[in-house]
């Protein structure tokens, strides 16, 4: 068979599949040799002719054409090529019409040339080699290296650097090392992912264009690179090496496999084994580049970009958390040329979730999109939702209702805006016990699983439950009792929540060194396998995966398994701060939909409550056991705490502390009990002892009789003193003292229950409250107690318990039934604007000044 029948066979196969393109490159190098030996003009022409035929098969339109012919509106391909044929100039036969040549690149190999951009020929080519494969490619990733013009060479290419599309380029030994390690990382993953059995086929190109290397450079950046090319070709990842040339008296270079050579530092530039010069691509046309450049730039943007919209399904509420929970939070621009959607689960595989990322990293706007993604596929009866934050910010106010906005996310139940930490055991405490009954319904109806539960159950509410914390690690500060509980409840909710539709999602800057999780660490945080990197999270993958170290604000690298490498996806999600009016819109639609008007509990850290705007005091009415209420306890509902009174001996309510907010506190209970009580059937003794409050005295008097109740004001002497015709409250404001009759008050509080009458006290004191009912022997004769800012150790002495882990801080008390063997963390009742008053009389552990010097001197207004 002669070598021209043998052309024309390639040539027909080209022109039916351009996966011929290796065949058609030996066989131009063999018929040009042949051509060499036979100078017959005829042949010339028609050799050159078949040559540029079976060229342009193999690489049409981008991969191909001239550059100067293609108009400056032709779009870019947005399917990927079959063949791996790329143009970087033409080959001449003397006078006949030159031919494409061409280099098996993108799916095949890689391109190494000796000369640099420095040479404007190469400079020409590289710049026209982008241009074809950004315009060719639309799924292409791109790392650039130019240590000889600092970047020159690939000015025109700005708009990639910009979109994400390619890396800033490298210019020094440092940068090109940066480059080497994320494309071996790159490389690594694929690799992995492929041993899996899982298909790369829709992942990226990575093509790495260097355009001279930086001078600084030594053996063991060349064998990276020669290690990179040996393994690059099966992950997708392809060189153009310039500047790759042997120099005199330096180390042999390492070869460069599965590469096609460029020779330009002879006379001529020649291709591989083609004996014919090489006439090198110029640059491409300034107005071609600036418009392939934008439009694939663009095109990138808006694949990689989602905005909130996106997250909101067409229908509201139709999916069914029967399995699991699912939501869109992103786009993947690794995933496919346009961008493929990144869906995140609540499942058996992935339960829990761990989120990292600095203060100003997106850990918050993540949250929201998740949240609302959520809130919009799943209604009320799938899903519910426990939200705090223990930072100081606002993170999940706009799930509530304001002053200003009365609607509210229909899923949350409860929300913790500057959260205790003793709120957020709370909370914790109450997910456990849900676990508990789930168990136990699914222990009496035979089930294993939520899924089946609610087959077999299909009566029973059985929502899918999310409880987001955020800055989680403040939950466990000090390693004190609070921390030890904290652990306590989060290793079973991790262990078990699975199983019962329980699913947390703890977010923090890092999941390092939290003293208390130190034993704890792998059996809780094993049970967290997605883990979501933002920028700046530290320790949240495994040691060595260093995904997340180059993303920006809006990107996620996401991981299913534990943290491990070879499981990250990379996406971008879209900004929910900037859709204000959009999530506000779709908020109202939520909450126009809402099957119950039950507000979420909205537990506000630095929030006053006053007794007024308690639901529980409006509902009060006379009663044979009448409650003293006095304030709201830090639990997840934010129940009402009381106190209650009957004819048992010791049910007195004593509240102790030098802060004014003392005042309030019995000035709350008085007008509750108030309430309680039919008109006339009891007396209320008041009496002002304590500097400043005379007025507040006056307004619950006032109250009372208003009411109309009997209500006398004593005057000091007579406080103890008089016969009481009805049943009696004695609310004295400054009992310290004990108006100079201590043994009157202790045999009222010995015997005063039984006579119907009972005492609310205000002692500035711990030490003189116990003088004042007898010592450690009449503990028992004042049952109530409200401690407000006490030390720990005077506390202890007034309970008769051990000296317990309480700090006194602002806007806080600790309310104690010793008859009820209760202690209860109590936001209590102020007047409004109380604790901008009373703020400086906390912040110190140290007892007060004992007020036995001057029993009027510590309760002012102004303390």
């Amino acid at each position: 068979m002669t070598w021209r029948t043998e052309l024309e066979r390639v040539a027909a196969r080209l022109r039916e599949a351009a996966g011929a393109a290796d065949r058609a490159e030996r066989l131009l190098t063999e018929s040009a040799a042949e051509l060499a030996a036979d100078d017959t003009e005829r042949r010339r022409l028609d050799l050159a002719e078949r040559l540029r035929a079976a060229a342009a098969s193999a690489a049409t339109g981008w991969l191909g054409d001239d550059l100067a012919a293609i108009g400056a509106d032709t779009p870019p391909w947005t399917r990927e090529p079959a063949t791996a044929a790329i143009r970087i100039g033409t080959a001449e036969i003397e006078d006949a019409p030159a031919f494409p040549a061409l280099a098996g690149l993108l799916g095949k190999g890689h391109l190494v040339c000796d000369g640099d951009g420095a040479d404007p020929r190469v400079a020409g080519m590289l710049q026209s080699l982008l241009l074809r494969a950004t315009a060719a490619y639309p799924n292409l990733e791109l790392s650039l290296v130019d240590g000889v013009t600092l970047g020159q060479v690939f000015a025109p290419a700005t708009a990639l650097v910009d979109a994400g599309i390619a890396a800033p380029v490298a210019t020094d030994h440092l940068a090109l090392g940066r480059t080497l390690t994320a494309a071996e990382k790159r490389l690594t993953e694929l690799r992995d992912i492929a041993a899996r059995g899982q298909s790369i086929a829709d992942r990226p190109y990575h093509l790495i264009v260097i355009a001279g290397l930086p001078p600084e450079i030594g053996k063991s950046t060349r064998e990276r690179l020669a290690a990179l090319a040996h393994a690059g070709p099966a992950a997708r990842c392809h060189l153009v090496l310039c500047g790759w040339k042997q120099l005199p008296h330096r180390e042999q270079l390492p070869a460069i496999e599965h590469a096609l050579y460029l020779t330009v530092s002879g006379q001529e530039p020649r291709l591989g084994n083609l004996p014919l010069p090489v006439r090198l691509d110029a640059p491409p046309p300034p107005a071609l580049a600036r418009a392939v450049f934008g439009s694939r730039a663009q095109q990138r943007r808006e694949a990689g970009e989602l905005s909130v919209a996106d997250l909101v399904p067409a229908e509201l509420w139709a999916e069914s958390s029967r399995d699991g929970l699912t939501t869109v939070i992103g786009r993947d621009q690794a995933g496919s040329a346009t961008g493929g959607e990144v869906e995140v689960s609540f499942d058996d595989a992935t339960p829990h979730w761990l989120i990292g990322g600095r203060t100003g990293g997106g850990k918050t706007v993540f949250l929201l999109d998740v949240l609302y993604g959520l809130a919009t596929r799943y209604s009320p009866d799938e899903l519910e939702l426990y939200l705090l934050d223990f930072k100081e910010g606002v993170s999940f106010t706009e799930f509530t209702p304001s002053g200003l906005d009365p609607s509210w996310i229909p899923h949350v139940r409860a929300v913790g805006v500057e959260s205790d930490r003793e709120y957020g055991v709370a909370v914790l405490g109450a997910l456990r016990a849900e676990l508990s009954r789930r168990a136990g319904l699914m222990k009496r109806a035979g089930a294993t699983r939520l899924a089946r539960l609610r087959e077999l159950r299909p009566e029973v509410r059985l929502p899918r439950i999310v409880a987001v914390v955020d800055e989680f690690h403040v939950l466990f500060a000090g390693n004190d009792r609070l921390a030890g509980e904290a652990v306590a409840h989060l290793e079973e909710l991790a262990r078990k929540g699975r199983s019962y539709g329980v699913h947390l999602v703890l977010a923090s800057q890092t999941i390092s060194g939290i003293e208390a999780l130190y034993s704890k660490k792998d059996s809780i945080f094993g049970q967290f396998p997605l883990r979501v990197a933002l920028p700046g999270a530290k320790h949240l993958l495994d040691e060595g995966n260093d995904a997340a170290d180059g993303i920006g604000v809006g990107q996620a690298v996401l991981n299913d398994a534990g943290g491990i490498k070879g499981r990250n996806r990379t996406c971008r999600f879209p900004d929910a701060s900037s859709a204000e009016d959009l999530l506000a819109d779709l908020r109202h639609r939520l909450w126009g939909r809402r099957g119950s008007d039950e507000e979420p509990v909205v537990f506000r850290g630095f929030d006053e409550q006053h007794l007024e705007d308690d639901p529980s005091f409006a509902r009060l009415g006379p009663t044979h056991a009448p409650r003293a209420l006095l304030g709201r306890a830090v639990d997840v509902r934010m129940s009402t705490v009381g106190y209650q009174f009957d004819r048992s001996p010791g049910r007195h309510l004593a509240v102790v502390g030098t802060s004014v907010v003392a005042a309030d506190v019995l000035a709350a209970a008085t007008a509750s009990l108030g309430r309680q009580h039919e008109p006339g059937s009891v007396e209320f003794h008041v009496a002002a002892t304590a500097a400043g409050v005379e007025d507040l005295a006056a307004a619950v008097i006032e109250g009372l009789k208003a009411d109309g109740h009997d209500c006398r004001e004593l005057e000091p002497g007579s406080i103890l003193a008089g016969p009481r015709e009805k049943p009696t409250y004695l609310v004295w404001f400054g009992a310290d003292g004990a108006d100079g009759q201590p043994a009157t008050l202790r045999r009222m509080l010995l015997h005063g229950p039984a006579d119907g009458v009972h005492l609310l006290g205000w002692w500035r004191g711990a030490r003189r409250f116990l003088d004042d009912i007898g010592g450690s022997s009449g503990r028992e004769h004042c049952a109530g107690v409200v401690a407000l800012n006490i030390a720990a150790n005077d506390l202890a002495a007034i309970t008769g318990g051990y000296e317990r882990s309480w700090e006194a801080r602002a806007n806080r008390c600790l309310v104690i039934d010793r008859h009820a063997g209760t202690e209860t963390l109590t936001v209590p009742y102020v007047q409004p604007g109380r604790l901008d008053e009373a703020e400086h009389h906390y912040g110190t552990q140290a007892s007060p000044r004992d007020p036995r010097d001057d029993p009027r001197a510590e309760g002012g207004a102004g303390r």
